[in-house]
């Protein structure tokens, strides 16, 4: 197979200048050695869509620059430009896939189980809060050498944060989150931890509760399908949630919603409820006790009958009743009880 002459990834020999690849920002050490057939075939292969962040190349209505990567540069079992040993990549992804910090390059220790969780980029995220301090997701972003978008930033932010509840060996997480500013920062850097934190806001507090309830339940076998089914979201919804779930380790169970209760707490709650209904009748009783004493009278409840004559001689009854204890009634208040069943009477006799 005929190489073509060595040049920049996706360009063609009309966008070549004349200062060397090395001068130029950007540039990455590989080159692109397929031949145009080839590269014709890998682009169609892959819908001239980048296999990393998604853009699409001019023949597919996008504006991105692609570039036909070299999997393995010596791979085993097959040609270095076979098929299965090439991918498509933009020029940004690409370039930073031939420039990504490692593993040794963080400023945090990260450890073999770590990296199957992590990936190239957090690494640049660490470099970036280790050299500015409590950032911005927005600013983060801006400082990526990758073209991330806030959003896919912010998705490695919430998985640095719930590593060590994702990564068995580990025993603290390396980036947190403050909560009084927003800010992102290794966990040194931040004062006001989000870990754990119970939202004010009430829509911010639903979400926490419902982003923990997602991973309870994918994590107890719960079918993805079926949650996303239950609460009307997305699969790709159903990760972030478990993502930010691990990050803010909300505290659900304080929120007593452990499931049904045994029959012992059952039991429990019945007694202190019979018990509170108890003293609070007893507390009515005392109150009513009270109120009748005051007034020296004391209140029956009946069947109210139609009989002119029994409602007379009722009427006479507490007549009597009320004179027993007209001594301790002052003169005034006296005046208007005789006022109130004068009127009785008179409105008996009418009807």
């Amino acid at each position: 197979m005929a190489e073509t002459e060595p040049r920049r990834h996706g360009e063609s020999s009309g966008e070549r200048t004349g200062s060397s690849g090395a001068d130029r920002p950007g540039h990455c050490e590989c080159h692109e050695t397929v031949d145009p057939d080839t590269r014709q075939d890998v682009l169609e292969e892959y819908k001239h869509r980048c296999q990393s962040c998604g853009r699409r190349g001019p023949e597919k209505g996008g504006l991105a620059t692609l570039h036909v990567h070299h999997i393995e540069r010596n791979p085993d079992e097959m040609g270095e430009h076979d098929m299965e040993n090439l991918t498509l990549l933009c020029r940004p992804c690409h370039s930073w896939l031939h420039q990504q910090a490692t593993p040794g390059d963080s400023p945090v220790t990260i450890t073999d189980a770590d990296r199957s969780v992590l990936l190239p980029q957090d690494v640049e995220v660490l470099q970036f809060l280790a050299a500015h301090g409590p950032s911005r997701t927005g600013d983060i972003a801006s400082g990526m050498t990758a073209d991330l978008s806030v959003s896919a930033v912010r998705e490695r932010l919430w998985v640095l944060m719930g590593l060590d509840n994702r990564v068995e060996s580990r025993d603290r997480q390396i980036v947190d989150k403050d909560v009084e500013t927003g800010e992102w920062g290794l966990v040194d850097q931040i004062e006001n931890s989000a870990r754990g934190h119970i939202p004010d806001d009430r829509q911010l507090l639903l979400q926490r509760m419902e982003d923990e309830q997602v991973r309870q339940a994918l994590e107890r076998g719960c079918d993805r399908s079926d949650v996303t089914e239950v609460l009307g979201i997305s699969r790709r919804t159903t990760f972030n949630k478990v993502k930010r779930a691990y990050a803010y380790d909300f505290p659900l169970d304080a929120f007593g919603r452990g499931g049904r209760p045994t029959d012992e707490s059952r039991r429990e709650r019945n007694t202190q409820a019979t018990k509170s209904e108890s003293d609070q009748q007893q507390r009515l009783d005392d109150v009513a006790e009270q109120e009748d004493a005051a007034l020296g009278r004391t209140e029956t409840w009946g069947t109210r009958e139609s009989n002119t004559d029994g409602q007379a001689a009722r009427d006479g009854d507490r007549r009597n009743d009320r004179s027993a204890d007209d001594d301790d009634l002052s003169d005034e208040l006296r005046t208007h009880l005789q006022q109130a069943i004068d009127s009785l009477q008179e409105a008996n006799s009418a009807l």
